[in-house]
């Protein structure tokens, strides 16, 4: 299944709107996964995760600056002993 680009033609409030209907679905489903088990369930799953990560990604391209994965700050350092 492809992952949609919701960066393009919506506006930030919107991706932030979808985002926050599936992951209230994504309780529900959850709830519903622990009860039966079915596949049915298993594969709306994996649907809302799609939209999630997708939901996600276009929020880092639309506002990076709120939505941007943080930066780690990383040294090294060689230190030279004297014989």
């Amino acid at each position: 299944m492809a992952v949609p680009d919701y960066s393009i033609g919506f506006t930030q409030a919107e991706v932030e709107q979808i985002l926050s209907i599936h992951k209230a679905e994504l309780t529900k489903t959850l709830a519903s996964w622990s009860d039966s088990g079915s596949m049915v369930t298993k594969r709306r799953l994996d649907e809302i995760h799609l939209v999630i990560a997708a939901c996600q990604e276009a929020l880092r391209k639309l506002a990076p600056e709120t939505y941007r994965r943080p930066t780690r700050v990383a040294q090294s350092e060689v230190i030279h002993i004297p014989r």
